[in-house]
């Protein structure tokens, strides 16, 4: 069995499972499509209002994808991603459909490192490693009174 069909065997659909980024935007971050433990798979479809030039999508807009998927891949409440090291590896269009796939390579300290790869049918046009602290209670519990 190849790493990429022992990958997509481990993933299910049951996203309900999912603990972090229930309240985002699938249309500005990707959508969930596979969640299994430490992994996940997120599809991103551009829209025209990401466009920057002409057809070409804004990179916030890959980069914001990429870190949902990282930290669907966690898959732990109160985390935030606190840093990365990425790489564009090639422009993307609109039209074009990329899928992420993410892997936490640890997933019992407070800051995890998590890889993301993204591809356009099968060429990776984005690398990048995304560390995430996870915290014992909400992040940012404030009172107004």
């Amino acid at each position: 069995m190849t790493e990429d069909k022992e990958t997509h065997a481990t993933l299910s659909n049951h996203l309900e499972d999912r603990s972090i980024a229930q309240d985002i935007n699938f249309r500005l971050s990707g959508e969930l499509i596979g969640l299994g433990h430490n992994i996940s798979q997120i599809r991103f479809t551009p829209t025209e209002d990401m466009c920057v030039d002409s057809r070409l999508i804004h990179s916030g807009f890959i980069f914001s994808a990429a870190s949902h998927c990282a930290l669907t891949s966690l898959n732990k409440k109160n985390s935030l991603v606190i840093g990365a090291d990425i790489k564009f590896l090639a422009p993307i269009e609109l039209g074009h459909e990329i899928i992420f796939k993410g892997e936490a390579l640890q997933d019992d300290t407070k800051k995890c490192e998590v890889k993301v790869e993204g591809f356009l049918l099968d060429i990776k046009i984005f690398y990048g490693m995304f560390y995430i602290a996870v915290f014992d209670k909400k992040i940012f519990k404030l009172r107004f009174d």
